[in-house]
């Protein structure tokens, strides 16, 4: 899983690049870590100042005096990311329950959406093709409660929204290449 760390920015990769990559070089691929994996790349590139590379390259003094308020606080991230790998973040049950019924219901009314789409179209290869996003998209925004619960929201949108629209294209892409056979 190490390179999902080629999704971080150069000056990140440099600083922390080597400590993340020995926190998971021995584990095996898990959903919940790449997650926090791409969820936590977004949030370096969304919040660029959050991080002591970004800082270091700005100000290399300023960065001098105040290494190890910002060593403290990149340290503890990086420890909450091996601990929510190793546990998941902290998830109540009511967590869960809004993230399955985010995941079910959504899945109810996407799919209403999908049927009366392929009745209304027939047997169209496009909405044919998009019949999984049913599913897909309510769970993936279903993780904002579970997996993104910890993130800002900019990085959920950008996570949530970013995956919808890359599986929606792989799926209307699936669609072509059926309408064409």
């Amino acid at each position: 899983m190490t390179w999902l760390l080629r999704l971080y920015p150069a000056p990140w990769r440099r600083r922390y690049g080597a400590e993340v990559a020995g926190m998971i070089a021995d584990r095996r691929f898990s959903f919940r870590v790449a997650i926090d994996l791409i969820a936590g790349a977004i949030d370096v590139w969304l919040h660029p100042s959050a991080t002591l590379a970004a800082a270091a390259a700005a100000e290399p003094r300023r960065q001098e005096r105040n290494t190890n308020a910002k060593e403290k606080t990149m340290l503890s991230r990086l420890a909450r990311f091996d601990c929510a790998a190793a546990l998941g973040p902290n998830v109540t049950r009511t967590d869960q329950w809004k993230a399955n019924a985010v995941t079910l219901g959504g899945t109810i009314v996407l799919s209403l959406l999908w049927v009366s789409a392929h009745v209304r179209t027939g047997d169209n290869a496009f909405i044919d093709g998009l019949s999984p996003m049913a599913f897909i998209a309510p769970m993936l925004f279903g993780l904002r409660y579970t997996s993104l619960k910890e993130r800002p929201a900019s990085v959920q949108a950008v996570f949530i929204g970013g995956f919808t629209l890359l599986m929606a294209a792989f799926f209307l892409a699936v669609g072509w290449i059926a309408a064409q056979l």
